[in-house]
C-alpha cells in the first residue's frame, strides 16, 4: 500500500536496443507521459524533442548490440506544477560522456528544464543523461 504523505509517481520503463530505428517509440511514449501530466502541446513538443536528442547522443555512444534503457517518472508538485523525469542510459562504446558543447546539446538545455549527465566506471561504463521538463500555471 502507498504511502499517503508522499506524492504519487506515475514510471514507464523502457528497454530497447541502442538503435535510431527505436527513436519513433520512446518519441511515442514521450508524448503519451506528457499527455497524462496536462501538459501544453508546445511543453509536450518539447519533451518529444529532448527525449529525441537524449535518446540519439546515447545511442551515438552505445557499444554493440547494447540496450537504451529509458525510464519516464510523472512527479506532482506543488502549486499546481507537474515535472517530468526521463533519465536515458546506455553501456558507452569507448568510455566517452556525451559532448556538452555540441548545437544538439545546446538545444537539449533549451527545451529541457534542468539537463545532467554522468559516466560510471569499467570496461563499457553506463552513461547516462537525465532531463527534467516542468508543467508550470
Amino acid at each position: 500500500m502507498s504511502d499517503p504523505t508522499q506524492p504519487e509517481v506515475a514510471d514507464v520503463e523502457l528497454r530497447l536496443r541502442a538503435d535510431l530505428v527505436n527513436l519513433p517509440v520512446v518519441r511515442g511514449v514521450a508524448a503519451a507521459v506528457a499527455m497524462a501530466a496536462d501538459f501544453t502541446v508546445d511543453e509536450i513538443a518539447d519533451l518529444r524533442l529532448a527525449v529525441d536528442e537524449v535518446c540519439s547522443q546515447l545511442i551515438v555512444l552505445a557499444a554493440p548490440s547494447a540496450d537504451l534503457e529509458c525510464r519516464f517518472t510523472r512527479v506532482p508538485g506543488t502549486d499546481r506544477c507537474t515535472e517530468v523525469v526521463f533519465h536515458a542510459s546506455t553501456r558507452s562504446r569507448d568510455g566517452r560522456p556525451p559532448a556538452t558543447d555540441t548545437f544538439g546539446w545546446h538545444v537539449l538545455r533549451t527545451l529541457a528544464d534542468e539537463v545532467e549527465t554522468g559516466l560510471g566506471e569499467g570496461v563499457r561504463p553506463p552513461v547516462h543523461i537525465t532531463v527534467r521538463k516542468r508543467r508550470a500555471r
